[in-house]
């Protein structure tokens, strides 16, 4: 399916508790051609892109868009890395205080060095500085009775109502703060493609997670314009109503969802503790970014790790060199080196297309979810 993804500067709604970078991502002028597919296979991943194709397109039309996108990311580099300084001081609101509070002690810095946002909620220090340290932050939902049942449910945003599919542990404790995944599906899917594995790793968390996917609108693809407030919206609908620890909110996606998770992650400055890319294409790099553990995984469909893993190991202030490539029919997962303190950056090269969860040849399960679960469990 072929379609435009292009990301407008546009005004959106910004809460005043809530530090903030620049959301508007530059316009882009490509057309990105993707498939997708609204079944899900067993890793939480669309079937049809299995065959490379929701319906028939395959990797050949992956790898023209990937060619635009990687011409984008190049582009986008020079925009540099984002600086580390913005203080957040937030009172109360949006999603906790501590979400209001960003790492004061620069992006680079360990979480232990945010400030914490003035005011409410059960948590008064800031999250940790996009994914090092700072401990535990229990969410204002914590110890209270929980109205958020699991299957599809609604938030308000932008004057309208949105849909997301939720699932929380069988035996959730709401005095136990859980890490949170909000997981984003491709051009053209639904919350259905990600929901119930969410890519993988409902199995692999045992517990300890809550998972939340939400459903794109209109012609379902991600528009930051809109869509960024509304997973604002999201995350302070789930943290009023679950115990979710917002030092360890993190964002995964696959295709459109992917760059939509990495827009997210630069635009939402200290809200997310990681960002996890599956193949992600359609949106075009942010101009500038702070620090935040970053993994990402493309096939053969696509340019490599310059597509979007170079630009965040720059921002990371790891060393960017070329990295071992797949061996044939299966994978290669390597960590930048001198990555600053508290943001590891790993990219995964492998042979095979345009899917979220690749399986190497002559085995019959991923290795993909694993190798998500071991990057974000060591954070």
């Amino acid at each position: 399916m072929s379609f435009e993804a292009s990301c407008s500067q546009r005004a959106a709604r910004i809460p005043s508790d809530y530090p903030r970078v620049s959301r508007a991502a530059s316009a882009l002028g490509f057309v990105l051609s993707l498939s997708c597919s609204s079944a899900s296979d067993e890793n939480g991943g669309p079937n049809g892109s299995q065959n490379g194709a929701g319906g028939g397109a395959g990797a050949a039309t992956s790898t023209s868009g990937a060619g635009g996108v990687a011409g984008s990311a190049a582009g986008s580099l020079s925009g540099g890395a984002g600086g580390g300084a913005g203080a957040g001081a937030g009172a109360g609101g949006a999603i906790t205080a501590g979400a209001a509070g960003a790492s004061a002690g620069g992006g680079a810095g360990a979480g232990g060095a945010s400030a914490g946002g003035a005011g409410g909620g059960a948590s008064a220090g800031g999250v940790g500085g996009g994914g090092g340290g700072g401990g535990e932050k229990k969410s204002p939902g914590c110890g209270e009775m929980r109205t958020l049942q699991d299957g599809s449910r609604m938030v308000q945003s932008g004057g309208g109502q949105r849909t997301y599919t939720l699932r929380v542990p069988a035996d959730y404790d709401n005095n136990r703060a859980y890490r949170l995944i909000l997981s984003f599906h491709g051009a053209g899917g639904r919350s259905s493609d990600v929901a119930p594995s969410y890519f993988g790793l409902w199995e692999l968390a045992q517990g300890t997670t809550i998972f939340a996917a939400p459903d794109a609108a209109g012609d379902r693809t991600w528009k930051p314009g809109t869509d960024t407030p509304m997973v604002e919206d999201l995350i302070e609908q789930l943290s009023n109503d679950l115990c979710i620890d917002t030092s360890r909110i993190v964002v995964e996606g696959f295709s459109h969802g992917g760059a939509f998770s990495w827009t997210l992650a630069c635009a939402l400055p200290g809200v997310f503790q990681a960002a996890v890319v599956h193949s992600g294409g359609g949106l075009s790099l942010p101009k500038s970014c702070e620090p935040i553990p970053f993994l990402s995984a493309l096939g053969t469909d696509g340019s490599g790790q310059d597509m979007s893993s170079d630009y965040f190991a720059m921002t990371n202030g790891c060393t960017v060199e070329s990295l071992p490539v797949a061996p044939k029919g299966g994978h290669a997962c390597t960590n930048y080196k001198n990555c600053s303190a508290g943001h590891p950056t790993r990219w995964c090269d492998y042979d095979a297309g345009h899917l979220p969860n690749a399986v190497d040849s002559g085995q019959s399960k991923s290795w993909v979810p694993q190798e998500v679960w071991t990057f974000l469990t060591q954070l």
